[in-house]
Order: C-alpha cells, then structure tokens, then sequence
C-alpha cells in the first residue's frame, strides 16, 4: 500500500473512532459543521459551473440535514423540536432548489441557517458544560 493510501486510511480510521466514542453534544456539533462544509463545497462548485462538485456535495449537505430532522425528539423537545422542523424542512427545500437551478441565493439561505444553528448549539453546549 502506497504511502498516500496509508495515511488516508489512518486519518480514516481516527475519524470512525472520534465518532464512535464522541457524546450527543459532539455528534451534533459535527453534522453541523459537515453539513456547512459540504453546502460551502456545493455552492463553490456552482460558483464554478462544476455540476457534480455542486450536485455531490449539496446532496451530502442534504443527507446530514435528513440526519438530524430524524433525531428530533418532538416529546421532549415540544415547541424547539417544531421549530427546528421547519428550519430543516425550509433547508431541504432550498438545496433541492439548489440542485436544479443555477442560483445559489437558496444556497447562500440553507448555508446562513444551518451556520446560525451550529452557532446557537455551540453556545448553548458551551453553557451547558460551563454550568451557567
């Protein structure tokens, strides 16, 4: 196995295992951020008329979102978990919109969202963690 191969599989590896033994909190601090780092690769990618960097990585960028929508807790999150729905069922609609036109400006909206959320997360897990 060639060195390039070698190291791509290490950093493969830390990455399973950083996952596999993270907590909730550092869960969902990663799929925001690869749901922003993808959508950024997406819209880059139609900023450079280069249809499947956009297409490939707006439909990562979909698939964490999917991911997320998926573990809302409506119980016991109630009126958060409502509203959370919404922000992701508004983001699904943009990077859909995003695939089939040439327009990024639902892109530049899906990015602003999901960037705003991370954030708010962040703080909150900081504050959480701190015992504010």
């Amino acid at each position: 196995m060639d060195t390039k191969k070698q190291t791509k599989s290490g950093i493969n590896s830390y990455q399973k295992t950083d996952v596999l033994t993270a907590n909730r909190e550092t869960i969902l601090l990663m799929l925001y951020s690869g749901a922003v780092r993808f959508l950024k690769l997406g819209i880059a990618g139609a900023e450079k008329n280069d249809r499947s960097m956009k297409c490939e990585n707006i439909t990562k960028a979909q698939r964490i979102v999917s991911e997320l929508r998926a573990t809302l807790n409506y119980e016991a999150g109630g009126e958060i978990a409502k509203g959370l729905e919404s922000l992701y069922s508004f983001v699904t609609r943009r990077l859909v919109e995003g695939v089939m036109t040439e327009d990024t400006q639902g892109l530049q909206e899906a990015l602003k969202i999901l960037e705003d959320l991370a954030s708010t997360w962040e703080q909150a897990i900081n504050k959480l963690k701190s015992g504010e």
